[in-house]
């Protein structure tokens, strides 16, 4: 599925266009529920898993759990769930 997020493809932090990679926000045992949803992102190498401030790095924590703040309210904005309904598909409410 296409992302709800974005309709460009352009790094969704920098707004570079160039040496994309797609990031499903929420990987694991919920990358196929991200795919389902569009929760994805176009981020840099920089951005996705090639530095320590990436939201795989091991300093990506804080930007990780951005980027999973605004997927839920984009989620529940474009499908009208609430926080409950988010949780119980998800897991976990990141609001």
């Amino acid at each position: 599925m296409k992302s709800i997020m974005q309709d460009k493809k352009e790094c969704y932090i920098t707004k570079r266009t160039t040496g994309l990679q797609e990031h499903h926000i929420f990987g694991g045992k919920n990358r196929r529920l991200s795919e389902k949803y569009g929760l994805k992102v176009w981020l840099v190498p920089e951005k996705h898993n090639a530095s320590d401030e990436g939201v795989h790095g091991k300093n990506g924590a804080r930007l990780s759990l951005e980027l999973k703040k605004e997927a839920q309210r984009a989620a529940m904005k474009h499908y009208g769930w609430s926080k409950q309904k988010f949780t119980e598909i998800f897991g976990k409410n990141y609001l």
